[in-house]
């Protein structure tokens, strides 16, 4: 082979590599609970911040205090992920007594989903046409950028925006929000949630448009869609996180637990299918709550288990 032959040859290995998604690099892991987190947003019926309105009261109430020790030594789980509806200020000294607990019971804060809060309900919209809309969205996230670095997390999961804004807006505010993230040690992750990433070729538009941002794809979001699965297929390949969130469940005349949503084994055998080999997101909601003697802690196990059993 000539030298201007292997130049034309790399160079075309080198363009064809740019042009493929890619996921983010994991090291290998051999236990399967190392590719495992689960966050706030399953238990949120205990927490009095998310609790059913018409709840009396709460059932083995929470606060993120009481994650790390549950996680841990309930279920063997040390990656953990909260959602901003739990979180309840950022003052320093109460920031400080939860790290306190992640540390003591050895887990690491892998997200902060990042919607409101208890004390901060100012909305954002990265994708608005109206540039102050957008730039004060970009402000705001920044500050929740902060408070996410106080707390340690390693990344923040943030909304591109609603269905209304532009693709090209939110490229341009995640273009903006990127070296920031970086000079925080955070890494921006985006789920297909509720706004204008729902449509999956919109959702790796933007995260195309902008290098250095990940996809969470999140299987209860398209919830039994006639093309759920396609969009997966689409969106996994961007991956940071797979958020794997169950939806309903009933009990079988047997008493075990069966999810009716959508096929929760295909979904979690598609991600391993396109060679995703990060972290698992244990998740779940629903517009309804579960039947009467199916608990939090049920719920958490059989997505544990299910996702462990369709690993590769």
């Amino acid at each position: 082979m000539n030298r201007r032959t292997f130049i034309a040859q790399t160079s075309q290995v080198a363009i064809s590599a740019i042009a493929m998604p890619s996921f983010a690099r994991h090291a290998p892991r051999k236990d399967k609970m190392d590719r495992l987190a689960m966050g706030t947003l399953l238990w949120r019926s205990q927490f009095k911040e998310t609790r059913p309105a018409n709840a009396a009261g709460i059932l083995d109430e929470m606060t993120l205090m009481d994650v790390p020790k549950l996680h841990a030594e309930k279920f063997g789980i040390r990656k953990i992920e909260f959602w901003s509806e739990h979180i309840a200020s950022f003052d320093l000294a109460y920031i400080s007594a939860i790290s306190k607990q992640i540390k003591k019971y050895k887990c690491e804060l892998l997200d902060i989903q990042f919607d409101s809060s208890p004390f901060d309900k100012t909305g954002y919209d990265l994708a608005s046409g109206d540039e102050a809309t957008r730039t004060a969205g970009v402000a705001h996230v920044k500050k929740w950028m902060d408070g996410a670095s106080l707390f340690g997390s390693k990344c923040v999961r943030i909304n591109p925006g609603r269905t209304s804004g532009s693709v090209s807006q939110s490229i341009k505010s995640f273009q903006e929000l990127l070296p920031y993230a970086k000079s925080k040690g955070l890494i921006i992750i985006t789920a297909n949630h509720f706004g204008i990433e729902t449509d999956p070729d919109k959702h790796v538009a933007i995260v195309k448009g902008a290098p250095g941002i990940y996809t969470e794809p999140d299987f209860g979001n398209y919830n039994g869609a006639a093309d759920m699965y396609d969009s997966l297929t689409k969106i996994i390949p961007y991956a940071y996180i797979v958020s794997a969130k169950m939806v309903d469940f009933k009990r079988t005349p047997e008493g075990s637990l069966q999810h009716v949503s959508y096929d929760f084994d295909k979904c979690v055998q598609l991600a391993e299918g396109l060679g995703f080999k990060g972290t698992y997101m244990v998740a779940q909601w629903s517009g309804k709550w579960p039947d009467t003697g199916i608990t939090n802690a049920d719920i958490a196990q059989w997505g544990i288990d299910r996702i462990k059993a369709n690993m590769k």
